[in-house]
């Protein structure tokens, strides 16, 4: 954490360069500031920090460091995701697969990954509400804010007051499979199961999700 910290204001500068082209060079002061802030900061972590068994560090301390990390984490998860998006035009382009069938199958895949890995974990511990919280939450947070940042970026770049949307038989379907499953989740687990969801959903939700990627790529 402390190293991580430390290096933080080079690996910024590197981001922020590359991916929406704003140079640090036109705010030198703010810059070394910034850089000499984090490295004793991150000096401070890895002196201070409490060993194992020793106890937590102090929460006034843990919040703003884990808002921190996670505003680091989020560009790192940005431009891997840019990286990964553009390979994965390339390898669509050579091998003529169309652009919808490459979002619904291997996109989609490699972007639920790391949310499988975590929820089966939460999962297998016993915190069976938030597994399935954030298997809604996840989806809802990548439309809302994913859509809502990523149109607003769009527009301030083309300077356009409004982008001509297209809703592809693809994305049609998803939305049809995707209230199919809310109404799964509802009847299985409000009303047959008296608010618990049994073996049977899982096996319904592998079904639906076979005859969605059958459906999809069928249109």
């Amino acid at each position: 954490m402390g190293i991580s910290t430390g290096l933080a204001p080079f690996w910024l500068r590197f981001y922020f360069d590359h991916q929406y082209e704003v140079s640090f060079a036109a705010f030198p002061i703010m810059y070394y500031t910034l850089v000499v802030m984090s490295l004793l900061i991150g000096l401070l972590i890895m002196r201070c920090s409490p060993a194992e068994g020793d106890g937590c560090i102090n929460l006034w301390v843990a919040v703003p460091l884990g808002l921190y990390g996670f505003v680091l984490a989020a560009t790192w998860i940005d431009l891997v995701a840019d990286i990964l998006v553009d390979v994965l035009t390339f390898m669509g382009v050579i091998c003529n697969i169309p652009a919808a069938i490459m979002g619904a199958t291997v996109l989609a895949v490699g972007n639920s990954v790391g949310d499988l890995s975590a929820n089966i974990t939460v999962a297998r511990k016993g915190l069976c509400d938030m597994a399935i919280t954030a298997c809604f939450a996840g989806p809802v947070f990548n439309i809302l804010i994913g859509l809502g940042l990523g149109f607003t970026a769009l527009l301030n770049y083309s300077e356009q007051s409004a982008v001509a949307v297209y809703l592809t038989p693809q994305l049609n379907i998803g939305f049809l499979f995707s209230i199919a499953n809310s109404l799964l989740v509802i009847g299985l687990g409000i009303c047959c199961g008296r608010g618990t969801l049994r073996s049977e959903y899982s096996y319904a939700a592998l079904v639906l999700y076979v005859a969605y990627l059958v459906t999809s790529l069928s249109v």
